[in-house]
């Protein structure tokens, strides 16, 4: 078509189609290419499915995504539903009651590629959160996740939704991103504000196990749990709080909706019991420890003198905490929800303050000890277990009277007489409930408490005075009223006591490091007794294969072209074999360096790639160079083996697996940064994990391919499993802070086991030269 006709059709449209936007905006395009003084990008429709593959690798990530965006949007609940998502093509429903979306949000927000909304505003507008998605990904999440998208979306002012419906295939190659036009409709308002996403055709399985990963990918944003009695609290617009975030996944199974995650079923139904304190009108502390598992329910009441529990706190009026008490390793929580609870507690663990409705920091923030729990810990007073991890929890204050101000810096209140009997009352109240507890469980609760039969005997622990801290006695002191002489002697006995407890603390600090690099190098070496019995099986296979070879040539060394042939072959192996030992003398020649240092994950994966690929090429195994997305992948020091350890285990079991399917297979290995940690991800086309050994995998002696008897492992050229490697690879990275799990494959993939590890500091970095 030439330039005269074009101008003629557009001139046309204009004059009597001048609402067919679509067709107008296709012909300026085409006019504009007539232009040759002048170029414009155009961009190809096909980045839309591009840039999803390449944004949003991982099913979990998309969808904790668009968690993130109702979050975002001042949402106080989202709820996802999984229809017919045990094979592809099922149907996910988020339905948020957030803020919603103007029809000008929607096309200059969703609809635009790199809005820069959450740059200019990087707080929430009705709650202040802090936003937490990632800018632009969620659109990009759709798309990955389904072929077509249905956004329903009402505001509060507004009297209808807007209806928006998107078909992800017209996005094709070849075709201009612009011309491409998507149906927006007004409709009934279907509820007050909030938006729902209807996402179609899903590209994924979606089995309970994978819904439960995504709320573990997004339960670093959920506050723990909504403030109690917050409306009591609101008194003016200036007033309005963030009642908190909660996450529900559903799953529909035979018409019949279950509940597969949300908080209570996570989190707080594994408490092992629900600790909440109070103070009423006239200044005395109640308390509460109720306890299903134990059948337990205790009152009590908490005075500021602990020898006379009707002496008020004087400058505490309307407090309330609540906190939920967790004993790990002992058989009190379900192994499968046990380690997310744990993981969890790193970071959201400990007991928050809120004062009139707003966080004070960093009270409750990892830590921070500001009920001296961890201290009491250490002391080793009272011995049942109560550190700031075992608790998820928070105080509440109205305090319109003023009694705690924060600091000048607004980190933290001023160390006052209120704040003193603040820690006082949560502290003794929550030590309390722990005693009770240890009691209904027949623990131990003080050195030198003896057993009689089989219960130990009854035991009042009286949880000392109104300031339990040394610096807050030392407060109480400089108030006393009573002789100068005695004041100053109780002062000095004071100093000394302290200067006795700091050596004592650096004597245990000591003691502790010494037993911690023990406990480490114990690790390591039994990490490398594995290592050896998975190389002696490959040694054998080898030195079998190069026994054959010698005695083939020693009966046709007459025929020199199949001796040729046969000698390439044996050249070959010797040199695989000899690769093979090379990797694991530095293995061994590592464990003298007990020096712990940051390791580069990404070179570390491509040396173990180099001495291993030989080897998958011999076992038919496709496996090439690691992928880096990334750089400076610095770990947080650790020992050099323990990577070596790491990488076999997980090759091994890969090769095992494929083995298994009778074919010919592959292995990927990816390494990155992401969100402060260093990240390795170890994907194989095995026959996959089941979804009831996804957890079980990483427990001591749980094996899939241990024989029968001592004959089976002489008839059979498998790998035999011992049940520990995976086990002693996770010990390995949750030494040092970090988590392993079997998360969703991508695509052509059916197992990836992911590794996280905190990422070296720069402190860190400074002090290896790094």
């Amino acid at each position: 078509m030439d330039e005269n006709k074009i101008r003629s059709e557009l001139a046309e449209v204009l004059a009597n189609d001048p609402n067919n936007y679509s067709k107008i905006l296709e012909l300026s395009s085409k006019l504009a290419s007539f232009d040759e003084d002048n170029v414009r990008f155009s961009v190809d429709a096909g980045v839309i499915d591009r840039l999803g593959t390449e944004l949003v690798a991982r099913q979990e990530t998309a969808v904790s995504e668009l968690v993130k965006n109702s979050y975002d949007a001042d949402a106080v609940k989202v709820t996802l539903k999984f229809e017919d998502s045990d094979s592809i093509g099922g149907t996910l429903f988020i339905d948020d009651d957030g803020l919603g979306m103007t029809k000008d949000q929607l096309i200059n927000g969703f609809m635009r590629i790199s809005s820069t909304d959450k740059l200019r505003n990087p707080l929430s507008e009705r709650y202040n959160r802090k936003r937490a998605g990632q800018k632009g990904i969620g659109r990009f999440a759709v798309q990955r996740l389904g072929e077509k998208l249905t956004i329903t979306t009402q505001t509060l002012n507004d009297d209808f939704a807007l209806v928006l419906t998107i078909d992800w295939n017209k996005y094709q190659g070849d075709k201009d991103l612009a011309n491409i036009t998507n149906k927006i409709i007004s409709v009934p308002k279907r509820k007050e504000e909030g938006t729902t996403l209807k996402i179609e055709g899903l590209k994924d399985r979606w089995s309970q196990a994978a819904i439960k990963r995504i709320y573990r990918y997004v339960s670093a944003i959920i506050q723990p749990f909504p403030l109690s009695e917050q409306e009591e609290n609101i008194t003016d617009e200036e007033d309005i709080i963030d009642p908190g975030f909660k996450t529900i996944f559903k799953k529909i199974e035979n018409d019949r909706s279950i509940i597969i995650a949300d908080e209570s079923k996570m989190i707080y139904d594994h408490a092992l019991a629900e600790i909440e304190g109070w103070i009423d009108n006239n200044g005395l502390g109640i308390y509460s420890i109720i306890s299903e598992k134990l059948d337990l329910e205790e009152y009590g009441e908490i005075g500021s003198d602990p020898d006379d529990m009707s002496v008020p706190f004087s400058e505490l009026k309307k407090v309330r905490f609540k906190a939920y008490y967790y004993i790990y390793n002992a058989g009190l929580i379900p192994k499968m929800h046990e380690t997310s609870i744990k993981k969890l507690a790193k970071t959201s663990g400990g007991i928050r303050l809120y004062r009139n409705g707003f966080r004070v920091l960093p009270y409750g923030e990892p830590g921070d000890d500001w009920l001296k729990l961890d201290k009491s810990v250490t002391r080793r007073s009272i011995l049942p277990v109560h550190n700031n991890q075992n608790f998820f929890g928070f105080v509440e204050l109205t305090d319109k009277e003023g009694r705690f101000n924060e600091t000048s810096s607004r980190e933290g209140l001023l160390e006052n007489e209120a704040l003193i009997q603040l820690q006082n009352f949560v502290y003794r109240t929550l030590l309390s409930g722990v005693i009770k507890i240890a009691e209904e469980r027949n623990v131990k609760i003080v050195s030198g408490q003896q057993k009689e039969g089989k219960l130990y005997e009854k035991i009042e622990v009286r949880i000392k005075d109104i300031a339990h801290t040394l610096e807050a006695l030392d407060l109480e002191l400089e108030k006393e009223e009573g002789n100068i002489q005695v004041k100053k002697r109780r002062k000095k006995r004071l100093k000394k006591l302290q200067k006795d407890i700091k050596e004592v603390a650096e004597l245990q600090k000591e003691e502790t490091s010494k037993m911690l690099k023990e406990k480490s190098m114990l690790r390591v070496l039994s990490s490398v007794g594995i290592t050896i019995g998975q190389f002696i099986h490959e040694v054998r296979d080898y030195v079998s294969s190069m026994e054959s070879d010698v005695k083939f040539l020693l009966e046709k060394l007459r025929s020199d072209t199949v001796l040729t042939e046969r000698l390439l072959i044996l050249d070959k192996n010797i040199t695989t074999f000899k690769s093979y030992t090379s990797y694991f003398d530095n293995v061994i020649s590592q464990n003298v360096v007990r020096e712990l240092i940051p390791i580069e994950i990404q070179n570390r994966a491509e040396y173990f790639w180099k001495s291993i690929h030989n080897d998958a090429v011999k076992s038919g195994i496709k496996f090439n160079m690691p992928i880096r997305n990334g750089v400076y992948l610095y770990t947080r020091p650790m020992h050099p083996s323990e990577w070596s350890s790491i990488l076999f285990n997980l090759y091994t079991n890969a090769k095992k697996a494929i083995k298994r399917t009778k074919s010919s297979g592959e292995i990927k290995i990816e390494c990155g940064l992401e969100n402060n940690n260093i990240y390795l991800e170890f994907s194989d086309t095995g026959d996959g994990i089941s979804e009831e050994n996804e957890e079980k995998i990483f427990e001591e002696f749980f094996t899939t391919t241990s024989p029968n008897t001592f004959e089976e492992i002489d008839e059979s050229n498998e790998i035999t499993g011992t049940g520990l490697g995976l086990k002693i690879v996770k010990d390995i990275v949750s030494n040092y802070r970090g988590s392993i799990q079997v998360v969703s494959p991508k695509e052509g993939f059916n197992t990836c086991i992911r590794i996280d590890i905190p990422q070296a500091n720069d402190k860190e970095l400074d002090d290896y030269g790094l």
